[in-house]
């Protein structure tokens, strides 16, 4: 019964709701027609009816999509929590880039602001624009994060639905808002003024997309069990599993040759590359070289990964995290690994030296040599400062992007390393706090194993607080200005606290919230970067 009343009330509110999507539209016609009504009341018009939408499609929801709560284990609880938190701070994140959009309709941001991704203009409609895009790459990023969790955890097929529209809608709109600029480029004005309307709408209709998804997660019951993986080749031979079950079980080959290059790891390096070619001397780069020195750097990181699977096979098959690679688990022959390593090596120093340079060609094998050869033949096996020494392979990659936008290195660009190496320690050493055992095993002689958990942890710590001292340093020395510091302080505090709290209380959990903040603050720390010489230079 009180379901039925709730769906009486329910309905009429949606439907009457979509009466202030026409008011929306009108607000935006009048700003674009000529400022027939002031700046601000346009952009609240819209966000209220935004916001009306998002109320109205969060009901309607909610009274169709009946609640099934389960009970869940501390791991699937808190595997809930995280995707509700991702799924809640995309809606949020893009609503506020949809009203600074409208903010933008309204000043008229975009005839003084028209580069990209920076701004050549100044004062507060420079701002506003650059607020807007950076708003609009974080939702991007955590849009595309929440589709990957979505997929992964294979949740319910509503969900799936949802986030994929929320993603293509959300990559749709930001290929039209870099038309508008290029629109704006060449003074097009009433084109300009119908790509703005199919931005808008389209970061609306995203974040209608985002707000169905957040309810459903809310409402209906979350994976309890991750999906499983397939068995090795050895587990199925002791269990006398029929060969039928072993091939359905079995991971696409594509997919395997693709696992042997780490791509999660790659994206990250990938990012320090790029960001690091809009920070120096030389200004935005060219499209097509930045593009040239992804393909390169990707290509060069992929083939040392591959040969680390290659040469950690024995080390693998005793731990749990790597026993179901494709090399340890009997999918694909070993000497596979070798000849896709070296051959994506060759084809990017190729590709490097033709379209890029010879020094960027360079630094990126050298990266490729010292991790092979200084991290994993020589450091990993035999000595408790692997991370800390062979961290430095990591640290190339924004060398190389300097490289590459410059033809030549300077002291900035050694700062840059410089972090990276100083980062890499911290942040590995939370994973190795969580895998101690599957090292030990292995015999891999990680610091958790061979100094403990207790020193580890102050080594975290200390690391932790000379990496902060270096990200000081570019602003410090003129590199970069004040905003990049404040962002980088506010960055490095969270970081500071996390390991500050994983030495006082030493648990897996916080280990595993260190471990991701590290990731995402190394992104956060290189984009700050980018924004502070794009938008203040």
């Amino acid at each position: 019964m009180r379901r039925e009343n709730a769906r009486a009330v329910a309905l009429p509110l949606f439907r009457s709701s979509w009466m202030f999507i026409p008011l929306a539209l009108v607000a935006y016609g009048a700003i674009l027609a000529g400022s027939i009504v002031p700046d601000v009341t346009g952009a609240a018009v819209s966000g209220i009816a935004t916001a009306a939408l998002g109320a109205a499609l969060a009901l309607y929801t909610g009274m169709r999509a009946s609640a099934a709560p389960v009970r869940l284990g501390g791991r699937a609880a808190a595997a809930r929590r995280s995707y509700l938190t991702l799924a809640f701070g995309a809606v949020g994140v893009l609503y506020l880039a949809v009203i600074a959009g409208a903010l933008n309709t309204s000043a008229g941001t975009l005839w003084t602001c028209q580069t990209w991704p920076g701004c050549d203009g100044s004062g507060a409609g420079a701002w506003l624009a650059l607020a807007h895009r950076g708003l609009a790459g974080v939702a991007t990023l955590l849009i595309a994060a929440l589709a990957v969790q979505t997929w992964r955890i294979k949740h319910e097929r509503a969900l799936r639905i949802a986030v994929a529209w929320a993603l293509g809608l959300m990559l749709t709109q930001n290929i039209v808002g870099l038309v508008q600029v290029i629109l704006a480029q060449a003074g097009e004005s009433l084109p300009v003024s119908v790509a703005r309307l199919m931005h808008l709408g389209l970061s609306a209709t995203a974040w209608g997309a985002l707000v169905v998804l957040a309810t459903l997660a809310l409402r209906r019951p979350f994976p309890s069990v991750m999906p499983a993986k397939a068995p090795s080749s050895a587990t199925v031979a002791r269990s006398g599993m029929t060969d039928t079950v072993l091939l359905e079980g079995k991971p696409s080959l594509l997919k395997d040759y693709i696992s042997l290059t780490k791509p999660g790891v790659i994206s990250l390096l990938i990012l320090t590359t790029i960001t690091s070619m809009y920070i120096t001397p030389a200004g935005i780069p060219e499209l097509s070289l930045v593009i040239w020195t992804t393909i390169g750097g990707w290509l060069m990181a992929s083939g040392s990964h591959s040969i680390n699977c290659y040469l950690d096979k024995d080390i693998d098959i005793n731990m749990g995290r790597t026993s179901r690679r494709p090399i340890p688990s009997g999918r694909i022959p070993a000497w596979h690994a070798l000849a896709l390593g070296i051959a994506l090596g060759v084809i990017a120093f190729a590709i490097l030296t033709i379209f890029v340079n010879l020094l960027a060609a360079l630094l990126a094998l050298a990266g490729f040599l010292y991790y092979v050869f200084i991290y994993t033949i020589w450091l990993k096996r035999t000595s408790k400062h692997n991370i800390v020494i062979g961290g430095g392979a990591g640290a190339f990659p924004p060398l190389v992007g300097w490289a590459a936008a410059t033809g030549s290195l300077a002291p900035e660009a050694l700062i840059l390393w410089l972090i990276v190496f100083f980062w890499t320690p911290p942040h590995f050493w939370a994973l190795a706090l969580i895998r101690e055992k599957d090292y030990a095993r292995a015999g891999v002689p990680m610091l958790p194993v061979v100094a403990g958990d207790v020193e580890t942890r102050r080594q975290i710590v200390l690391y932790t607080i000379a990496m902060l001292a270096l990200t000081a340093l570019p602003s410090l020395l003129g590199m970069l200005g004040w905003s990049y510091l404040m962002m980088a302080a506010v960055f490095g505090g969270l970081f500071l606290h996390y390991a500050l709290k994983l030495r006082r209380d030493g648990t897996t959990a916080t280990a595993w919230a260190l471990y991701k903040y590290s990731l995402l603050y190394l992104a956060l720390l290189f984009v700050a970067m980018v924004v502070d010489r794009t938008a203040f230079a």
